[in-house]
């Protein structure tokens, strides 16, 4: 009787939703494999581009791998000295993972000024294309400032992001950040009991 209350139980928790979290730290991200655009200078493309193993890039028309340059109104200026991924003046970047991921984000900022308040909205998304995150938010800088921004990540607590996309008003970003996969349970077991068998190996050659 407890067996099947306790199988019924796991059952019911496997069967809800993931949790979810906006963050502005990277360290939440587990392990992330960090990508730049260092290698790209001035690309026009919406892609796909693959940009890194097992991460593909698509955009809007105006969408630009290697960026060196971008006015972001009241945001400052981005460009001096590196490279980035850009928008069109309205449009989107998006990054899809061969590999399910629980967590993905990038340096980001966006064109401001007192008549265009809109900021970014960032989104995951699983399987099938479907919005399984999605939100909204400003970021607001020096105007006189250079490169400028802030770090901008979804976070699950299972691997079911897909892809993730930056939408907005001349949307810039870089150091594209994706989790690793945590290892699984059974991969720690394994690990242990082959340390286990060295061990006893050891001890063998030692008597």
């Amino acid at each position: 009787m407890k067996l099947t209350f306790i199988a019924a139980a796991l059952a019911s928790f496997a069967m809800l939703p993931a949790h979810a979290a906006l963050t502005n730290d990277v360290a939440d991200l587990y392990n992330p494999l960090s990508v730049d655009f260092e290698s790209y200078d001035g690309f026009l493309t919406s892609g796909p581009e693959m940009v890194a193993p097992g991460i593909t890039f698509t955009g809007d028309d105006g969408s630009q791998l290697g960026a060196n340059i971008a006015v972001l109104g009241t945001n400052g200026l981005w460009g001096v000295g590196n490279f980035f991924a850009a928008s069109g003046f309205i449009g989107e970047l998006r990054f899809t993972f061969a590999d399910l991921t629980a967590g993905a984000g990038a340096f980001v900022s966006h064109y401001a000024d007192d008549v265009l308040p809109f900021g970014i909205v960032v989104s995951a998304y699983g399987d099938n294309n479907q919005i399984i995150e999605s939100y909204t938010l400003s970021i607001d800088t020096d105007e006189f400032g250079y490169n400028e921004g802030q770090f901008v990540g979804i976070t699950r607590d299972i691997a079911d992001i897909r892809s993730i996309s930056f939408k907005g008003n001349a949307v810039v970003l870089d150091n594209l950040a994706v989790a690793t996969p945590v290892p699984e349970p059974e991969t720690y077991a394994l690990l242990l009991a082959g340390l286990g068998l060295i061990c006893m190996a050891a001890r063998r050659r030692m008597s």
